[in-house]
């Protein structure tokens, strides 16, 4: 007899996923749009708009490799405006492409995936106005930038108003879910995490419309006033609680489709305690800089440092990146949690090891790990070390080290590294199980894992070895070339991705290389 048995349990063991709903009950979901279209045709559909999505950032990004320079040594290290935009051109269709693939693991009301599926086109729409805006203030050109304002606007409101639904039914799930489903109590931990983290993003999304609102006539200057502070001050308090705060949060949240896309509703035992501890400090780190970031924010608060030293206090650990630190932290923890058990003999060990090996999970909890060794060993250092770097500014010895390290982490850490976590995901999620497109999963974990390594490896050999009282960085020496070759295979994986999800999966939150295991007997 031969039996198949689901390994490494996604949500669609034990709960019936999309897919399983579309057998049973043959429409989309309870309320206005019951009927309206099938639960498979919706899959086939979300599975549309997130190809779309994959292949609009791809564009961008290869676009603005090509175009940008993204490493002029200008700024003191930090983006300049117009990198912002092109920024935000990626980062956009990016997160709402997370959050379709969120809906094929959580369990969503199935109106809810509609409406989010169909957001994609307004999401393609807002990066075109940030592309515009994006290039109007690369040239100077006004009139681009002033049209590009004027398209983001409301493409934000909406793509807002779409997430906080997403986000509110992520809860309302955990309570009601759909007609003939049921969820766990460990698949409403995972829901609440992710309503948390969502709730926390959300936040930040409301405060970046507040910094722009003044593009569009909007002043916040009462308020100003009131604290008896410039509103240029106020202003850009606000675009740094933004800016700190949305990303972390958002990285905590691909956490967490990871963890419930390769099992962390069926762990047991102790890995299942330590996961569930990880998720905790992750959410404790959310709760602690979302406090801070919107304090500081909104009032005068200036965030001290952790273990002052040197002239004037000046070396020390800033309190809010020890907060965020807490997400990476705890995304750790879950990742080790979450790797394939192995037991017993080398020989099994080797074989467990060849059969449940999934280069995808791997290449996403690499994203954790490398995100970590920049921001923990390389920033955390820097910290410590100011009265050397100086915060980027002359005349500090290592100033243009602290200029290349604010540049190069924000191009990868909070940049291709959240961006092709969510790619990754989307190969897991939404590929055949053809031999040709496993294949090409594997080469876009391999070409990424190597992306992520020389990037990483480059742009710390970059950082420490910047001579001495340089004036200026300069991208002709062989780390520097490192990291860019990083980043270029980086983007390579993720134009693989597109040729890999050309299908929709025909079971959610099961791993392709995990599928099944065969017992004769």
């Amino acid at each position: 007899m031969t039996e198949v048995v689901p390994v490494g349990a996604g949500p669609s063991q034990g709960e019936a996923g999309p897919d399983a709903r579309a057998a049973r009950n043959g429409h989309v979901g309870p309320g206005w749009l019951d009927g309206a279209m099938e639960a498979a045709n919706l899959d086939a559909f979300s599975s549309t708009m997130a190809r779309l999505l994959s292949g609009w950032v791809v564009f961008v990004g290869a676009l603005s490799f090509l175009t940008v320079p993204w490493l002029n040594a200008v700024n003191g290290g930090d983006l300049t405006t117009s990198m912002v935009w092109f920024y935000h051109a990626l980062m956009l269709p990016a997160a709402l492409l997370f959050v379709i693939l969120c809906t094929r693991v959580f369990t969503i009301h199935s109106w809810v995936r509609y409406l989010v599926s169909h957001s994609a086109l307004v999401a393609v729409f807002e990066g075109a106005g940030f592309l515009v805006l994006g290039y109007g203030t690369l040239h100077h050109v006004s009139s681009l930038t002033s049209f590009g304002y004027w398209i983001i606007m409301p493409c934000t409101l909406e793509l807002f108003a779409v997430t906080v639904v997403f986000v509110l039914d992520l809860a309302y799930a955990a309570f009601r879910p759909p007609a003939g489903e049921t969820i766990t109590a460990r698949k409403a931990e995972i829901h609440w995490a992710l309503f948390f983290s969502g709730v926390s993003v959300l936040t930040w999304v409301v405060f970046g419309i507040a910094a722009a609102a003044d593009q569009v006539g909007l002043s916040w200057s009462f308020w100003a006033q009131a604290q008896k502070e410039p509103t240029s001050a106020l202003v850009g308090n606000i675009i740094t609680a933004h800016s700190h705060g949305m990303l972390p949060s958002f990285m905590a949240a691909i956490v967490f489709l990871a963890a419930e896309t390769f099992g962390y509703s069926s762990l047991v035992g102790l890995r299942k305690q330590l996961a569930r501890v990880g998720v905790g400090v992750m959410l404790a780190g959310i709760a602690l800089y979302s406090g801070i970031y919107t304090v500081s924010a909104l009032g005068t608060f200036v965030i001290p440092a952790w273990f002052p030293s040197g002239s004037g206090g000046a070396n020390g650990l800033a309190m809010d990146d020890t907060m965020t630190g807490l997400v990476g932290v705890g995304a750790l923890l879950v990742a080790a949690t979450m790797l394939p058990e192995l037991r017993g003999s080398l020989r099994r060990v080797a074989e467990t090891a060849r059969r449940r090996f999934n280069p995808v999970r791997v290449g996403v909890y690499m994203t954790y790990l490398m995100a970590s060794v920049s921001m923990f060993f390389y920033g955390y250092y820097i910290e410590m070390h100011e009265t050397t770097f100086g915060a980027g500014a002359q005349p500090a010895a290592r100033a243009v080290g602290d200029n290349i390290f604010t540049r190069t982490h924000l191009l990868l850490t909070f940049g291709s590294l959240p961006i092709i976590a969510v790619f990754l995901l989307g190969a897991e999620l939404l590929a055949d199980d053809s031999r040709l497109s496993v294949a090409l999963r594997q080469w876009m974990a391999g070409i990424v894992l190597a992306g992520m390594m020389l990037a990483t490896m480059g742009m710390g050999a970059w950082i420490f070895t910047e001579p001495v009282h340089s004036k200026v960085y300069h991208l002709d020496n062989v780390w520097a070339a490192l990291y860019i070759t990083g980043q270029a295979l980086i983007l390579l994986g993720a134009l693989a991705e597109l040729f890999v999800t050309r299908q929709a999966r025909r079971a959610v939150g099961v791993a392709p290389a995990e599928t099944a295991r065969v017992a004769v007997g």
